[in-house]
């Protein structure tokens, strides 16, 4: 792997942080400089941050070296691309905070994030996994998460089942020594959060915080909105991949391929596909039986996504 670093904190300067803040960024230009400022607005201060660049082909790289190439709290790691798992690896293994805070390049930390976490572990007897809950920002709106409803408390792999309503805003310990890091293969990338948190929430859990921290940015370039078709497919690869690598009984695995079947219906129907997406659906309900949410998704395949845009534009 091709990876060279920018920038090495002066030995003078040189303190063992709490938090080490890993953000792989990828063409990340018109974001990346709002990412790290809501970082290093942080009201807890014990902190480093390692981006890694993961072969830029736009601007981000100058961006990184013209804002934050002097910033001592800021290590720049460049890297061939080789997709977000390899680059949140890369920065796992040059961390050398107590907790690793794993962040995407376009979304903002709240000032008060690191604090709230550093409570939480504390309090909690420092758990293997940590998290908050965020909202997402789509144009003026804010829209809440599929965490909004969780109580504060222990959660293990069977959150995980029906999808991943974390995204990859996790805080793991990092010397943890059942640890597995994320799979590196390109064909799973935009899965290799999902498959990371079932993975290692098999045989550890995760406290999660009742309070919101982050603002999730949810624009267009974002790669949960990109070609539908590819999200589909890493979906069922992502299962796949689940299925033999994570121990799961027979319910369990039903739920898990009724979760890629329900989601790809989503895609589907987002895609303009409703043939396809009720397909999807059906497999879900035969799967997992008649939800709730089944059904509300059905209510919006039957008209058709532009019939439901007319309708509520």
């Amino acid at each position: 792997m091709l990876c060279f670093i920018l920038q090495k904190i002066p030995s003078t300067e040189i303190r063992m942080p709490f938090f080490s803040i890993v953000i792989p960024a990828y063409n990340r230009e018109a974001m990346i400089a709002d990412t790290l400022n809501s970082v290093l607005s942080q009201a807890f201060t014990g902190f480093e941050v390692i981006v890694v660049d993961d072969g830029s082909t736009d601007h981000t790289r100058q961006v990184l070296k013209e804002k934050f190439g002097t910033e001592p709290k800021i290590k720049i790691i460049l890297q061939e691309n080789m997709e977000r798992g390899a680059a949140r690896n890369n920065g796992f293994r040059n961390s050398s905070g107590e907790y690793v805070v794993f962040f995407d390049s376009d979304d903002l930390m709240h000032a008060d994030h690191l604090e709230t976490l550093h409570r939480g572990i504390t309090q909690n007897q420092f758990p293997d996994f940590i998290a908050t809950k965020f909202v997402l920002r789509r144009e003026n709106r804010i829209i809440h998460s599929d965490l909004a409803n969780l109580t504060s408390g222990t959660y293990d792999y069977r959150l995980f089942l029906n999808g991943n309503p974390l995204a990859c805003n996790i805080c793991v310990k990092r010397k943890n020594p059942g640890l597995l890091l994320f799979e590196e293969d390109r064909r799973y990338a935009i899965k290799e959060d999902w498959m990371f948190l079932l993975q290692n929430l098999r045989h550890t859990k995760m406290f999660l915080i009742d309070k919101v921290t982050i603002t999730m940015t949810d624009h267009e370039n974002r790669s949960m909105r990109t070609d539908q078709e590819q999200i589909i497919q890493k979906t069922f690869l992502s299962a796949e991949w689940i299925k033999k690598n994570v121990p799961l009984n027979r319910h369990e695995l039903r739920l898990l391929h009724a979760h890629a079947n329900y989601f790809s219906a989503i895609h589907s129907y987002i895609d303009a596909r409703r043939m396809k997406a009720l397909e999807y659906l059906w497999r879900a309900v035969r799967l997992n039986g008649l939800k709730k949410k089944y059904i509300l998704l059905a209510m919006k395949i039957l008209p058709g996504k532009k019939m439901i845009n007319k309708i509520f534009a």
